[in-house]
């Protein structure tokens, strides 16, 4: 059938953009983790291609909507990808917002050393690594085991704030940083969202079942 190649295309694209996005988040923090700039040049290399990439995919998927008008499998594929390719698009967000937040923190001198950052952070990259391979591999197992992890960011993005606020009011000079770096938190904690968001579209894909707004079985 020829829809087939066209749906391995699309879904080679969503992969390599996603790859990208998840570059940027990485570089966006290790910048403020390690109190280096020269990180930041990631983000602004990669963020207008994330951008050009979602615009292209969606009129790929469109078209091929359009085109092949497709049995109800296959443009249920389809329509998930669109979400797919906009959701990947606001993890590109996410790192831009934290861009921001960084190039202000790094004209300040580094409030502490971070413990809690980096480990939230690996758990949300490994969240979005391991939702873009449940989609490359339709892997409804894997994409389960992605949305478990969202309580433990949660977890952590609480326990940052309370940190910092100790910070803050122990010196008010604290507060200008202090607010940046739980800005920080709030977007990685938001793209720990999307890679639920992500492992749920894949579930959507093989299954027919949607569990946004819904408890995840663990019988499953």
């Amino acid at each position: 059938m020829l829809i087939k190649p066209r749906l391995e295309e699309i879904r080679d694209r969503l992969i390599q953009m996603a790859e990208m996005a998840d570059l940027m988040i990485e570089n966006a923090v290790k910048a403020i983790i390690e109190h280096n700039p020269e990180y930041l040049k990631v983000v602004e290399e990669l963020e207008p291609k994330v951008d050009q990439m979602e615009v292209e995919n969606e009129t790929l998927i469109i078209t091929t909507i359009a085109r092949f008008q497709p049995e109800a499998k296959y443009l249920r594929i389809l329509v998930m990808d669109l979400f797919v390719n906009r959701d990947i698009e606001r993890i590109g967000d996410h790192a831009e917002n934290i861009k921001e937040q960084a190039e202000r923190i790094l004209t300040k001198p580094k409030l502490k050393e971070y413990v809690d950052l980096p480990v939230m952070t690996e758990i949300v990259l490994g969240m979005v690594k391991d939702a873009v391979k449940s989609l490359e591999n339709l892997d409804t197992e894997l994409a389960r085991d992605v949305i478990t992890r969202d309580d433990r960011v949660d977890a952590l993005h609480e326990q940052i704030i309370r940190e910092i606020y100790t910070y803050m009011v122990e010196d008010p000079k604290n507060i200008k940083v202090g607010i940046r770096l739980i800005t920080v938190s709030s977007n990685l904690e938001r793209v720990a969202d999307i890679a639920t968001n992500l492992a749920e579209e894949v579930i959507y894909m093989k299954e027919g079942k949607m569990l946004r707004h819904q408890e995840l079985d663990k019988d499953e």
